[in-house]
């Protein structure tokens, strides 16, 4: 390969890699995902409350996926939002009780909480990792429940917070949208709270364009969470053919976050080709890691040891330092500019999100009050420092070759080099 070009791209400069060159395509379609949305076109059951015809491929997803994740129940929604507001309303918690939630998330982490008519209490993350860790748990008062957010590929210590949780009588939801397939000490993420709750949105590495999922060990949960997400229904023992398959066992109110037919088939598909594509991904961020280890002004998320499986969602490449005047913004569009692949910096913490505005609805009045009050004087500096200093890259990059990795690294750099040089911006 020719040496790059001193001058970034930004500026005029060849770029890394030839625009020619593209990158891996996102989503990829599973062998079996066009027979599987074909079979459920022309199967006459269309929603879990179409007439019973035989099984569900809702319940055929449910049953896989609660496999995969190493619990005994899984039940589908339609968005990973859904999962985590039942998920929190299976608790049985008062209103406006606090829910412990960590800053540097995307927002749903925090509606979740407001749509359950609960109050986010919003806590710094570790900045070597992303995740919110057991000490900020232990800082707190009084709690009704703790969210612990899989932030890009890294793993909160879910057993170490839910040690520190106990003690104020708080359960501990892991909000895994981020982590499907990844590992703590052998068991998979979802399974080490009282619920797991994931996404399978478009971006996600298991999608089906919009849908989710809630996973638990406890049977009665289950059943309860099958009411809040079908108004208030749930699955008959022995559904019978031409019936609705759900009986109207209201022990609860709940409303319609069911997953459609399509969306189930489609995630049965896909769940197939998952651990192929971990392998593939996990190798080439090994990869990459191994060609950054001696560039200076830049590093991977620390991960936890006790965390021995990765599942890649974005991948955060922490640049430091940065003079004032190159933010990772800059540096951001510099590394899109280099690779030809869309490299952006995270979300603002949730603290200064415009997103997360409860006082923008009138209905949410009450609850907006306690969260400005419960969140005034707290301090983010954890979360500052990512959001301010990290460059991510999707997961699909890493579904590509060796060559791909030489390519970022190589690009990576390039840019610290000229950083390092302090040449203007």
């Amino acid at each position: 390969m020719k040496a790059p070009s001193l001058t970034l791209a930004v500026h005029g400069g060849r770029p890394v890699r030839d625009e020619r060159r593209p990158w891996p395509a996102w989503p990829v379609a599973a062998p079996g995902a066009s027979t599987a949305l074909d079979a459920v076109l022309h199967s006459g059951s269309w929603a879990i409350t179409s007439p019973y015809q035989g099984e569900l491929q809702e319940r055929r997803f449910a049953r896989k996926f609660a496999a995969y994740v190493g619990t005994r129940h899984c039940v589908p929604t339609d968005h990973g939002s859904s999962a985590l507001v039942i998920a929190l309303e299976s608790l049985g918690l008062r209103y406006a009780d606090p829910v412990l939630v960590p800053a540097l998330t995307w927002t749903a982490s925090a509606t979740a909480v407001l749509r359950a008519g609960l109050v986010p209490v919003l806590a710094d993350v570790d900045p070597a990792t992303g995740c919110l860790d057991a000490s900020a748990v232990a800082a707190e008062p009084e709690l009704g429940a703790v969210i612990a957010v899989h932030w890009a590929c890294t793993m909160a210590d879910v057993p170490a917070i839910a040690a520190a949780a106990a003690p104020l009588g708080a359960a501990v939801i892991e909000d895994a949208a981020q982590a499907h397939g990844a590992r703590w000490q052998g068991r998979p993420a979802g399974s080490l709270g009282v619920a797991g709750c994931f996404s399978m949105q478009h971006s996600k590495v298991l999608t089906c364009g919009e849908g989710g999922a809630v996973v638990t060990d406890d049977a009665e949960r289950a059943g309860l969470l099958e009411e809040l997400r079908a108004d208030s229904r749930r699955y008959r023992e022995d559904p019978v053919r031409g019936e609705l398959p759900l009986r109207e066992s209201a022990t609860t109110m709940g409303a319609n976050f069911c997953l459609s037919e399509f969306g189930a088939a489609l995630l049965c598909a896909q769940l197939d080709i998952l651990d192929e594509q971990h392998a593939v991904r996990n190798r080439n961020y090994e990869t990459l890691r191994r060609l950054l280890a001696d560039v200076p002004g830049v590093r991977l998320p620390t991960r936890n040891p006790l965390q021995d499986r990765l599942s890649l969602y974005e991948v955060p490449l922490v640049f430091d330092p940065l003079p004032r005047e190159r933010t990772n913004a800059w540096v951001a569009s510099a590394l899109t500019a280099e690779m030809g692949m869309r490299a952006y910096p995270p979300r603002p913490p949730l603290s200064r999100s415009r997103l997360l505005a409860p006082w923008l609805k009138p209905t949410l009045t009450p609850l907006a009050e306690h969260f400005t009050k419960r969140n005034a004087g707290r301090r983010f500096a954890g979360a500052e420092y990512l959001s301010n200093h990290a460059v991510l890259l999707h997961h699909s990059a890493f579904l590509g070759t060796e060559e791909d990795m030489s390519d970022i690294a190589d690009a990576v750099k390039k840019i610290t080099h000229y950083i390092a040089a302090g040449r203007p911006a």
